[in-house]
């Protein structure tokens, strides 16, 4: 039994009252108050839920979950798209309101939906949205979406750029700001490889191939989406050192070991890729650095999660009065 605010709560009760508080903190991070915040946010509203119900619409089909047409991909890039809109949104929030911040949010926002409306289309189709050369429609479709790549990677890198000039967040925050984007920016290369490759194995054999790899047997779709979800990671640790459990000192310190960790492990994956390996059976070294950077990440998150009935207190604290 743990007492706060000077009423005892079981274990039950304390969990439930830490997730309200994660939920509550992780909303306000992403809840928009400006115009470019909200045009932002309504574009990954409607990507999520473009996800969520293709979801459904691939449970009820009952058709393959892999392949290169699959329901899988409407869902997964409407999630992706949809969850770097939000996030985009939390960057915002803590940079200083400009007019031209219409131009990354708008690239980014507009392209995300556009890219997923792409590859929703070619699904309900029934043609493949990636690595397609067939003559007109589909060619050109897959043109376009490579172009709407280009300018969602210029939005990110305008974030970033944006984010090291002039950011008015937490030191932590803008670490884990700054290592997001980039690993973005470096997936996005990762992406451009994989386009690369499909486009190959087309010209070699005719069809599109279900799978991308390196190599092999290197998974360049893993390492792809590890790095495009790394701001996502490392915002919500933000999120949670945002409680100001620790001292600012001690925020920045968890924050540099979990971005360190992040990118030993986003380094492994990618080594073990492009080396033609499968990310179960990498060579020794690319496995150690890969273990011991995803141990360092857990043990962030264990720190910040064990911390979390303090800024309970606190919070219900600032609440009565």
């Amino acid at each position: 039994m743990t007492s706060l605010g000077g009423r005892p709560l079981s274990g039950s009760a304390i969990a439930s009252s830490a997730m309200y508080v994660v939920l509550r903190q992780v909303w306000s991070a992403v809840r928009p108050v400006t115009a470019q915040q909200r045009f932002l946010w309504w574009c990954g509203a409607l990507l999520l839920a473009s996800g969520a119900v293709h979801a459904v619409v691939a449970a009820l089909d009952w058709a393959p979950w892999s392949g290169a047409v699959s329901w899988r991909k409407p869902v997964v890039f409407g999630m992706s798209f949809g969850v770097l809109s939000w996030s985009a949104v939390w960057v915002m929030r803590q940079l200083p309101v400009r007019r031209w911040g219409w131009l990354p949010a708008s690239l980014l926002g507009t392209g995300s939906v556009v890219e997923v409306a792409l590859i929703t289309m070619q699904r309900w189709r029934g043609e493949a949205s990636h690595f397609n050369q067939k003559p007109a429609f589909d060619s050109a479709v897959w043109s376009v979406m490579g172009s709407v790549v280009i300018l969602v990677a210029f939005a990110v890198a305008l974030f970033l750029v944006w984010s090291l000039v002039r950011f008015e967040g937490t030191p932590a925050a803008r670490i884990a700001v700054v290592a997001g984007l980039l690993a973005i920016l470096v997936s996005g290369y990762i992406g451009f490889g994989m386009a690369g490759e499909g486009e190959a194995v087309v010209d070699a054999t005719g069809r599109v191939p279900d799978t991308v790899v390196f190599g092999a047997e290197g998974s360049a779709k893993l390492a792809h989406a590890v790095g495009m979800h790394g701001l996502q990671v490392l915002g919500l640790l933000a999120v949670g050192l945002g409680l100001r459990l620790p001292s600012a000192r001690a925020q920045v310190r968890l924050m540099f070991l979990a971005v360190v960790g992040y990118g030993a492990l986003f380094a492994s994956v990618a080594t073990t890729a492009y080396a033609g390996l499968p990310w179960t059976a990498p060579n020794r070294w690319p496995a150690l650095i890969g273990l011991a950077g995803a141990a360092a990440v857990v043990a962030v998150f264990v720190v910040v999660a064990r911390r979390l009935p303090l800024g309970i207190e606190r919070h219900r604290t600032a609440v009565m009065r």
